[in-house]
């Protein structure tokens, strides 16, 4: 007999998907620093550090967002399923 073949997506990894928003904030606010550096002449190590980890939060926080739409769009549950006591 032969088997059924299912082909169930497999879920995103949401790690995965925060860690890359993560890089790409940070890759971007090198390069808003290097525009910050070039018109401002403020090339400090303080306001790079500042500059790339506001973006690489701000990237995380997006890319979080938007996993999770499109994890309740494919019908995952966002939030812990409680179940109730019966009396």
């Amino acid at each position: 007999m032969a088997k059924k073949s299912t082909n169930t997506p497999t879920p995103p990894n949401r790690w995965l998907t925060v860690l890359t928003g993560v890089v790409l904030g940070a890759i971007w606010g090198v390069i808003m620093w290097g525009i910050n550096a070039a018109i401002h002449h403020s090339a400090s190590g303080i306001v790079f550090l500042y500059i790339v980890l506001t973006m690489a939060m701000i990237g995380g926080g997006v890319a979080a967002f938007f996993g999770a739409v499109g994890v309740k769009r494919a019908g995952d549950s966002l939030s812990p399923r409680f179940r109730r006591r019966g009396k």
